[in-house]
């Protein structure tokens, strides 16, 4: 055999070798975002309707005395058949009183049966914040029906 046709079989050779290197990698990067994808949410749902549950329905802590430490939670639950989506982060809207605190969402995204929690920070008032306090829990989700679910935080702080 000679070199010249030597050589053409080992190019031919290289540039197969090549090709399935980068459909491999091509593969492993499609399985990446596939798993990425499915780790979000935990797959998509196709058709159904989504629809949010929350438990409790009103949180009332009552008469407190100053320096009480508290915190909000707000058991979140997909009771349709499709996908239930927060559109945007949980929020309060101070109704009466001030000084919300911050809150955090266990998941933006709950398959149909899944629960998660929205957990506020500690926070509790001092002399000078006494009062009465309306907190505007506010869940904006995909629901059809119930796009906003207010949970009222109510409260009432005192020396």
């Amino acid at each position: 055999m000679s070199k010249k046709h030597r050589r053409q079989k080992r190019n031919g050779a290289t540039a197969k070798a090549v090709i399935a290197s980068l459909v491999g990698l091509v593969l492993v990067v499609a399985a990446f975002f596939m798993l990425r994808s499915n780790n979000r949410g935990g797959g998509e749902v196709s058709g159904g309707t989504p629809a949010i549950s929350v438990d409790p329905k009103v949180i009332d802590f009552g008469n407190l005395k100053d320096y009480t430490v508290k915190t909000i939670s707000i058991r979140v639950t997909n009771t349709g058949t499709g996908m239930l989506r927060f559109t945007d982060q949980p929020y309060i809207q101070v109704v009466e009183g001030c000084c919300p605190p911050n809150l955090s969402v266990g998941k933006m995204a709950l398959r149909p049966g899944e629960s998660t929690t929205v957990t506020s920070a500690e926070f509790m008032m001092h002399p000078g914040m006494d009062g009465q306090h309306n907190f505007a829990v506010h869940l904006q989700t995909n629901d059809p029906t119930q796009p906003d679910l207010v949970v009222n935080v109510l409260s009432n702080w005192s020396q």
